[in-house]
């Protein structure tokens, strides 16, 4: 039997955020993940007719980073004022945000230097740059902070629902964050056509990479928490609701898919009752998890004769995207280590 994660001890050395301040950071979070979007529609939208760093779609990014980053501050600002230093002057949990703001700010001014000197990149190097890499890191620490705050606060698994949705609206942060910067491999915005090996073989690869990142947050936050009902929903249908718009706007079935998609999963949860101390119903969600996604997806892209994959290659994978579903369950919540004597 796996053994369940204790309640993490409370901090002595800094103060609470209140669920009430952790919605807020997440609301001004998402200004700044609504401004980076907004940023990569652009770019794909106009490619390399952008020639300046001052645009309005950096604008609107570096607004929500600069609210974001003002109220982390003035969360810490009032450690500061109660006697704690350093880190411990920010909400427990808000450590993440204390590295977040400098390193996007640094990824900031290094953006400006690089396109002042280099000029505005096009295609996959706008997303791989260093210093947009820089950016990326900074904005996923500070938007992940109301995550670890909850994570580490004295709430019970069932925790208050007001608790448990904080956590999984900064869960959906992460994960809109994370699809963002794969977006050139994001597997629900392409159709795998199964014309020769390596096309193929690449289609397939995006799959299963997308089925795993979709995968990573609902599994995270079981170990902690039990889901809210509609919090699989929430998390997918944002996410590829903003990269459709980002992407092919006007789609409207991909956010509709993972809509639907998002609550069958939370059927799942309802009826399984997943848990850390339910191994075997926590594994058999992991792998209903990917698999309620790829199904439908791929099963409606054959109906609808929009691919030539045979069954057994669009089912395959799809058993495939449940399997890893299942082996990123054991990395999150592995079996427990039986006891060991100490070497003599």
């Amino acid at each position: 039997m796996t053994t369940v994660p204790t309640t993490p001890a409370p901090s002595a050395h800094a103060g609470r955020a209140t669920t009430r301040q952790n919605l807020l950071t997440i609301g001004l979070g998402w200004w700044l993940i609504a401004g980076v979007f907004t940023d990569g529609w652009a770019h794909n939208q106009f490619g390399e007719t952008l020639e300046t760093f001052f645009t309005p779609w950096h604008a609107a990014f570096y607004s929500g980073f600069l609210a974001v980053a003002g109220w982390c501050l003035l969360l810490a600002s009032r450690g500061w004022r109660e006697g704690r230093r350093g880190l411990r002057a920010f909400p427990d949990g808000y450590h993440l945000a204390a590295l977040g703001v400098p390193i996007f700010a640094l990824g900031g001014v290094g953006d400006l230097t690089w396109h002042t000197l280099l000029g505005i990149e096009v295609g996959i190097e706008a997303l791989l740059s260093p210093t947009h890499l820089l950016l990326f890191t900074g904005a996923a620490l500070i938007v992940a902070s109301p995550l670890n705050a909850a994570w580490r606060s004295p709430e019970p698994r069932a925790a208050r629902p007001a608790v448990r949705w904080a956590a999984t609206l900064s869960a959906t942060s992460l994960l809109a964050m994370t699809a963002f910067m794969h977006m050139y491999l994001w597997g629900l915005l392409t159709v795998p056509q199964g014309l020769g090996y390596v096309q193929t073989r690449g289609e397939l690869a995006a799959i299963l990479l997308t089925a795993l990142i979709l995968a990573a947050p609902p599994l995270l936050l079981l170990r902690r928490f039990t889901l809210p009902f509609g919090a699989v929903a929430v998390m997918y249908g944002v996410t590829n609701l903003g990269m459709t718009l980002m992407i092919l706007p006007g789609n409207v079935r991909v956010p509709l898919l993972a809509v639907a998609t998002g609550l069958l999963i939370d059927v799942w949860h309802a009826l399984l009752h997943p848990s850390p101390g339910r191994p075997w119903h926590l594994r058999a969600f992991a792998f209903l998890l990917p698999l309620s996604v790829w199904v439908p997806y791929l099963g409606d892209a054959v109906w609808r004769a929009q691919t030539s994959l045979s069954l057994e290659l669009w089912l395959g994978v799809a058993v495939m995207t449940g399997l890893g579903g299942v082996a990123l369950s054991a990395l999150i919540v592995p079996a427990p280590l039986p006891p060991l004597e100490d070497a003599p």
